[in-house]
């Protein structure tokens, strides 16, 4: 937001301290101010529905002072946080500023998983909302994400126009807060909205109950807030078998058991892993530990465990989801991150599909619908969207429930995900994935050497190099990436590098497209990521 803390692909993160560039009370504070003026200004023209209205009328829970009345024209915010060191003290603060600014709060009264944000502010029609957390960062980061009225987390153009105004905001100690009280607890809301997308309406009930009973599924919430909606999800939608990670299955600021709480990571999953073969799971389920993200495994024919990128669960996703284009109707629109799989192009190009390919950052997979909601919108790094006008961002719960009933649906076919991805490959030729990481204190140093001295060959493979550009708050082009392309015998080759906005790394991006076998390609990117690794090292 200044000099020294700024926004990155998600929201704000960076390690709590005292210092301008880190998260504290006194850098919340002022946060809080400058976006309470922005949503202020666009509460005006957020019109709240007749309709969206019902959801305050059915909650007995209100107390005298939180009922919404037809003369109130308070704009209205939500306030949630996840279990990190000092959420809870900045999510108090961001609600008291805002109260202090005559906004009427929902403050969460526990952590909650953060796609519970979104969902309130488009379920009651709310003018923006805020969560409290750093993700899957380390155990001390913090952060803050910021959503608009239409429950999509708000875009650079936006986040620029809250920097400026942060420019003008007074010392801490100088603006209004009022004490808040918290609402009451709103996950069973939330969860009984999410099932409602896998629970039947018709007389196959009792087939496929009978289905999800027959079904094991293993789950950890990765010591983050997802445990609780997860389990209460899966059970209100008839799984019966359902066995969490006891270690990890309760929030955590510490998080004990793993070093990096990130899905994405395979030592994180070491626990869940040991957890599926104990209880012979059909399903794995691992959240992030916020419960936007998750990773999904799956026991092959073989009787072994294969956890699934998150490019294999995006694109089965979307085929299980989008229905195909038909004549004379809007085509269903499909938004995917540059970075993702190109295996979703040929889906998407066969089926019909508006697909929009985006910037890394589900603030413009979702962006990219503009006005429009939607159909489906996914991002390599295990973040999905599978029903966007439920919770315009990334859901880990909706997606667990979604991936469960369909394995249950499978399972009694005698088959399972892996045959379905077997299936995709067959059609479309093998996609293989992999990203890699170069930690350094200078990311944006680095890239910016890779960009203006691309390599013109990695392992003798001649490779084509194009900058990946992007236009600022200013509408000036800036290279913010760097895109490689080549081929070889055992496929095509796309490398894309960027710099982590939530990190201190450099991200690399290796696929092989349309390639032999999976074999011949996890062995090309594997030697591929070490030798980009190396000659951005040497740059």
């Amino acid at each position: 937001m200044n000099d020294e803390l700024s926004f990155g692909t998600a929201g704000l993160r960076a390690p709590i301290g005292p210092a301008a560039h880190q998260i504290n009370v006194g850098q919340i504070t002022r946060i809080t101010s400058a976006v309470a003026s922005w949503l202020r200004e666009h509460a005006a023209e957020h019109v709240r529905q007749d309709e969206q209205r019902r959801g305050y009328d059915s909650l007995q829970s209100f107390v005298i002072g939180q009922a919404f009345h037809e003369d109130d024209h308070a704009p209205k915010v939500a306030v949630g946080y996840d279990s990190r060191y000092g959420s809870h003290v900045f999510a108090t603060t961001t609600a008291e500023v805002f109260a202090g600014a005559g906004f009427e709060v929902f403050l969460m009264p526990m952590p909650t998983p953060t796609p519970m944000i979104p969902w309130l502010v488009r379920a009651w029609g709310l003018d923006g909302g805020v969560q409290i957390t750093a993700s899957h960062n380390p155990s001390g980061d913090n952060g803050y994400k910021v959503y608009g009225p239409n429950g999509r987390q708000v875009t650079p153009d936006i986040e620029h126009v809250l920097e400026q105004k942060l420019a003008t905001i007074p010392p801490a100690v100088d603006i209004p807060r009022v004490t808040v009280r918290p609402h009451t607890d709103l996950v069973r809301r939330y969860v009984e909205d999410i099932a409602e997308l896998v629970i039947p309406h018709n007389a196959d009930l009792l087939r496929i109950n009978n289905e999800r009973a027959s079904i094991t599924i293993a789950v950890t919430a990765l010591h983050g807030v997802g445990g609780r909606a997860v389990l209460q999800a899966l059970q209100t939608a008839g799984f019966a078998q359902i066995y969490p990670v006891q270690s990890q299955q309760y929030p955590d600021p510490t998080f004990p058991t793993v070093s990096f709480p990130s899905p994405e990571e395979p030592a994180s999953l070491q626990a869940l892993l040991e957890l599926g073969a104990e209880v012979s799971a059909d399903v794995l389920i691992a959240l992030d530990p916020d419960a936007d993200r998750c990773a999904v495994g799956v026991r092959t024919n073989t009787g072994e465990f294969q956890m699934l990128t998150g490019d294999e669960t995006g694109c089965l996703l979307a085929t299980r989801l989008v229905p195909d284009a038909r004549e004379g109707q809007p085509r269903p629109l499909v938004a995917s991150s540059l970075v993702s799989s190109e295996l979703i192009t040929h889906i998407a190009r066969e089926h019909g599909w508006d697909l929009r390919r985006t910037l890394p950052g589900f603030k413009h997979v979702n962006a990219a619908a503009g006005e429009l909601s939607l159909c489906y919108g996914y991002e390599e790094a295990m973040g999905f969207s599978p029903a966007p006008w439920l919770v315009d961002d990334k859901d880990g719960i909706a997606t667990a429930l979604i991936m469960c009933s369909w394995s249950a649906e499978l399972k009694a076919k005698g088959l399972t995900l892996a045959d379905e991805l077997d299936s995709l490959y067959r059609k479309y030729g093998v996609f293989s994935g992999k990203q890699f990481a170069l930690r350094t204190s200078a990311p944006e140093e680095v890239l910016q050497l890779g960009i203006l001295n691309p390599p013109t060959q990695l392992l003798d493979i001649p490779l084509s190099a194009q900058p990946i550009m992007s236009l600022d708050a200013t509408g000036t082009a800036t290279a913010i990436g760097l895109s490689l392309t080549g081929s070889c015998e055992i496929g095509d080759i796309r490398i894309l590098a960027r710099a982590s906005g939530t990190e201190s790394k450099v991200k690399m991006y290796l696929e092989i497209m349309q390639a032999r076998s999976q074999q011949e390609s996890a062995v090309l990117i594997e030697q591929l990521g070490e030798a980009f690794q190396e000659y951005l090292t040497a740059l």
